[in-house]
């Protein structure tokens, strides 16, 4: 049983007001663009995917990437799979994706050195997510550190 999502359709609201804060960031957005690969995210509980196309140019003014909430078309160079609940936790910036990827509670695919590189860049997201999280509603989803 989840803890942070009722359903997909709640995990899209959050992830995809997430995604536009993201892919329109200056810092964050442009260095994810350099990446040039398309990523999926398959989350489970609830049954759930978000692709990002950091290959093709943008298809909105203004952002450094594009994303897909549900299923797509895009054939993806990398792919990373996990409960919806340990993606939440990640984004606040309490999980560590190496050691997880070794324990079993993230299986990848594809280009995983290319999405490694990645981490460092997403960083500042994570002080983004919880505020994020707060100014939709959901300040009752934000995970209390400590």
């Amino acid at each position: 049983m989840a803890i942070y999502y009722r359903d997909a359709a709640h995990l899209y609201e959050i992830y995809g007001h997430f995604m536009e804060r993201v892919l329109t960031d200056e810092k964050i957005g442009a260095k994810m663009a350099k990446a040039g690969i398309i990523i999926n995210f398959i989350y489970t509980d609830p049954d759930s995917e978000i692709t990002i196309d950091l290959k093709n140019p943008p298809a909105k003014p203004g952002y450094y990437g594009s994303y897909y909430l549900g299923p797509c078309d895009l054939v993806a160079d990398v792919w990373s799979k996990q409960a919806a609940d340990f993606s939440h936790s990640f984004w606040h910036g309490m999980e560590n994706p190496v050691a997880a990827v070794t324990r079993g509670k993230v299986k990848q695919g594809g280009k995983i050195t290319a999405m490694l590189k990645l981490l460092p860049v997403v960083k500042p997201a994570f002080q983004m997510f919880p505020i994020i999280l707060q100014e939709m509603g959901y300040g009752d989803l934000v995970i209390k550190k400590g």
